[in-house]
C-alpha cells in the first residue's frame, strides 16, 4: 500500500514529464523493407513501442521505490548489528579491535548512487537491445545476490536469537 501511494505521487511528478518528453520510438538503424502484407501500420507499431516504454517507466518507479526501501532497511539492520557486535567487547582492547575491524568494513561500503544526466542516447535497435540485455543480466545477478543475502539474514537471525537466549538465561 505504501509503495502504491508513493508510486502514485511519483507518477505525477516523474512520469508526467517523462511522457511529455517521451523518447521517439526506437527504430532499426538499417533500412527495413515495408511488407505489403504487414497488418500493423508504422503508426500502430510506434504507438505499441511507446506504450511499452511507458509501462517500463512505471515498473521502473515501482522497482526504484522497493530498492530504496530495501537499501534503507539494510542500513538500519547493519547499524543495529554493529551495536550488538560492540556488546561483545569485554575490555578496551577488544573494543578497539572491533572498532578497527568495523572501520575497515565501512570503508569498503559502496556509496549510494548520484544522479548523472544522460549523455547522448543512441536510438538504434541494436543499441537498445544491448541495453535491455545489460539490464536483464544485472537483474539476474541481483536476484542471485538477494538469495545470498536471504541466507546471510537467516544465519544472522539464528545467531541473534541464540545470543538473546543466552542473555535471557543470564538475567
Amino acid at each position: 500500500m505504501e509503495i502504491a501511494t508513493h508510486k502514485q505521487s511519483c507518477f505525477g511528478t516523474l512520469l508526467g514529464p517523462l511522457r511529455a518528453v517521451a523518447p521517439q520510438p526506437i527504430l532499426p538503424s538499417r533500412s527495413v523493407p515495408i511488407s505489403t502484407l504487414s497488418a500493423i501500420s508504422d503508426g500502430e507499431k510506434s504507438k505499441r513501442i511507446q506504450q511499452t516504454f511507458d509501462e517500463f517507466n512505471e515498473s521502473w518507479l515501482v522497482y526504484w521505490n522497493a530498492y530504496i526501501d530495501l537499501q534503507n532497511q539494510l542500513y538500519e539492520s547493519l547499524k543495529a548489528a554493529r551495536d550488538v557486535t560492540w556488546l561483545g567487547a569485554t575490555d578496551s582492547a577488544k573494543m578497539s579491535e572491533i572498532n578497527s575491524a568495523q572501520r575497515q568494513l565501512f570503508a569498503t561500503m559502496p556509496r549510494r548512487l548520484d544522479y548523472a544526466p544522460l549523455g547522448q542516447i543512441n536510438r538504434s535497435m541494436d543499441y537498445a537491445l544491448s541495453k535491455v540485455n545489460e539490464l536483464l543480466a544485472a537483474l539476474f545477478s541481483e536476484k542471485e545476490k538477494c538469495k545470498r543475502l536471504e541466507t546471510a539474514i537467516d544465519i544472522l537471525t539464528e545467531k541473534a536469537n541464540r545470543t538473546k537466549q543466552e542473555l535471557q538465561t543470564e538475567s
